[in-house]
């Protein structure tokens, strides 16, 4: 048997560590500083883009910001619908519990080469690999859609374009207490050779 040589045994390594990642919720202090943040953002520049279109478009606030962004949010006319009224919890806990959140947004590009479909599935990559970034950086992610009317409410206070489609939101930070890896599925539950034997 050959000696592992030291790519494989780094590559293993980080597979290894890929395999531990999970989401948790809630997220807590510390969160990454704005060096870390900022290469964790770097690592959505790294996933599949066919055309380069760059589809993903991303706004974040931290700290003292999330108050400030809540309150525009919950000031807005559409907030004061009995319906929306009655999600203000959930906007709080969505907008201020982990010390980072990420506004996820698509940016259509109509493009003869790169249908809606791969455009989307480029804007999941780019957040999968933030998610994957923050993991080996020692922090923990969740990835949640944004309830009731708040993408509209995030797209218009932030300064997202019309056209944009706010994706979900990105919280970054620490669990309590460090889950547990959950199980996973079998390989061969999802992945078959053809021909079959």
């Amino acid at each position: 048997m050959s000696p592992t040589s030291a790519p494989e045994q780094l590559g293993n390594a980080a597979l290894q560590r890929m395999l531990q990642r999970r989401s948790a919720w809630p997220l807590a202090q510390p969160g990454p500083d704005e060096q870390t943040l900022q290469r964790i953002l770097g690592a959505a520049a790294c996933a599949p883009d066919h055309a380069g279109l760059m589809p993903w478009r991303f706004k974040y606030v931290r700290d003292a910001q999330r108050q400030q962004l809540l309150q525009q949010v919950l000031a807005c006319p559409e907030a004061q619908t009995p319906q929306a009224q009655d999600m203000h919890g959930k906007f709080t806990a969505k907008l201020t519990t982990a010390p980072v959140v990420i506004v996820l947004a698509e940016r259509q590009v109509p493009h003869p080469k790169a249908p809606d479909f791969e455009q989307t599935l480029a804007c999941g990559a780019a957040v999968m690999n933030m998610l994957n970034a923050a993991h080996f950086l020692g922090f923990h992610g969740f990835w949640s859609t944004a309830p009731g009317v708040l993408p509209e409410l995030l797209k218009r206070v932030m300064g997202f374009e019309p056209g944009d489609r706010i994706l979900g939101l990105l919280n970054l930070g620490t669990p309590p207490h460090t889950p547990s890896t959950p199980p996973r599925p079998q390989v061969s539950a999802y992945a078959q050779p053809w021909p079959s034997a």
